[in-house]
């Protein structure tokens, strides 16, 4: 039986989010905070067509380092209440739009609720490390895991026509 291009690319993206889930899953049993944002990233960052997934995955790391600087900042000046939530989520907006990452506005404000309002008894420098290195990793696994399924198509196609 052969496969349409159509088919052939769901195809490939389906193997790359299992695959993605089982290597997002271990690290999660590894260690289950990190792990966990890594998972999360991993299957946002992966990208069925692959025109999108690098600029996908940077605005992802780029958005989570100032949501979680932001955090940390607000954290410290004040204890959280809404008007220091309200100045987080005005300062993310406005560094996402100077830095030109508006479209990953909404993962900075998500990044900044998370560090200002963590779980009574952890230590919010954990929490804001452990986000940003679980995304930073899911980015570059699901980065990986689609240029390599990529350049095994683009082989494939190669192969096929030559």
């Amino acid at each position: 039986m052969k496969l349409t291009d159509k088919q052939l690319n769901f195809a490939i993206y389906f193997l790359e989010c299992l695959l993605g889930t089982v290597i997002g899953y271990q690290l999660y049993r590894l260690h289950p905070v990190a792990g966990a944002w890594c998972l999360l990233s991993i299957i946002l960052v992966l990208s069925p067509d692959k025109k999108d997934a690098m600029d996908l995955a940077m605005n992802r790391i780029k958005a989570n380092i100032i949501g979680a600087t932001i955090g940390l900042l607000i954290f410290y000046i004040h204890p959280i209440n809404l008007l220091m939530v309200t100045l987080g989520i005005a300062l993310t907006l406005l560094f996402c739009e100077l830095l030109k990452v508006r479209t990953a506005s909404r993962t900075a404000m998500i990044s900044v609720l998370i560090v200002t309002m963590h779980e009574p008894g952890q230590h919010l420098w954990d929490v804001a490390m452990e986000r940003a290195l679980g995304v930073v990793t899911g980015c570059l696994i699901g980065v990986i895991l689609t240029y390599v399924f990529h350049v095994l198509l683009k082989a494939r196609k190669s192969h096929k026509n030559g």
